[in-house]
């Protein structure tokens, strides 16, 4: 009994250092302020660890099981007074959304990552403002003191850099 344990607790340790980072994306995604996010990550870690497993108790899908303690994290977080705009249908699809893109291979989120961080720091706070805080196309041009035009060619350039920029890290080294 004791050492099924000790491997479930292995399997658990294993399971959740796979699937961590994408918990963390999931959560920042919904939780914008990046400590907040991160105390809601340390509170999920905390619910999978604190209770015993034997291997006949592990969930089929661990990712989708711990996606599923964020997202209720999440909920709860919202229920504290903290504003985060999402009702709770769109979390829920977003969940599963997320759940599905999280499968995938993480070379192209990686190129991605990598790609976003040689941007300037105008093009950063742009994509900030549409992507991360959700502002629609006026707001951003409003906020970012730029007109509406402007800041549509703006991100259509950013875009295209970034789509670039991930197709030329993703391409094979040529010998």
């Amino acid at each position: 009994m004791e050492k099924e344990r000790v491997n479930a607790n292995e399997v658990l340790v294993r399971q959740w250092t796979v699937c961590q980072p994408s918990v963390a994306a999931y959560i920042s995604l919904m939780v914008p302020n990046y400590h907040d996010a991160q105390d809601i990550l340390q509170e999920v870690a905390v619910a999978i660890f604190s209770r015993d497993y034997s291997s006949s108790q592990m969930p089929l899908s661990f990712k989708a099981w711990a996606l599923a303690i964020a997202r209720n994290k999440v909920i709860d977080f919202r229920r504290r007074g903290v504003q985060v705009k999402l009702p709770d249908e769109i979390l829920d699809m977003m969940t599963g959304v997320f759940h599905e893109l999280s499968h995938e291979e993480s070379p192209r989120r990686d190129a991605l990552e990598q790609c976003i961080k040689r941007l300037s720091a105008k093009a950063l706070h742009l994509l900030e403002l549409r992507y991360r805080q959700d502002q629609n196309m006026a707001a951003v041009a409003q906020l970012s003191g730029q007109s509406l035009v402007a800041v549509r060619v703006a991100l259509h350039r950013i875009r295209t850099t970034l789509r670039r920029c991930i197709e030329q890290r993703l391409m094979p080294e040529k010998a």
